[in-house]
């Protein structure tokens, strides 16, 4: 993985207070209408399908949902997950 995770040419996800949208390693501002409305104390849920390989990230204060296909055949198997955590007392829990 790259030093900085959303510069590695496999990711995909989403910037806080931004509208960064990362997919395969670029920046895609505003992909799929992603507005980076997200404040502190929010809970989001972050879905990650291997299945049908997308990701989703769903705001619970503002009822926002967005998607973002993943192309396998530039992310392949085994998927890893970086989450950057840039604020005091941020947290994040994995939940089966």
């Amino acid at each position: 993985m790259a030093p900085k995770s959303y510069d590695s040419p496999s990711i995909y996800g989403w910037g806080q207070c931004t509208t960064q949208t990362f997919l395969i390693g670029s920046n895609q501002k505003g992909y799929a209408g992603y507005d980076g409305d997200i404040k502190e104390n929010d809970l989001i849920e972050l879905i990650v399908n291997s299945e049908i390989s997308n990701i989703k990230l769903i705001n619970h204060r503002s009822t926002k949902r967005y998607q973002i296909p993943i192309d396998a055949s530039k992310s392949p198997f085994p998927w890893k997950l970086s989450v950057n955590l840039v604020n005091m007392n941020d947290r994040v829990r994995i939940v089966r």
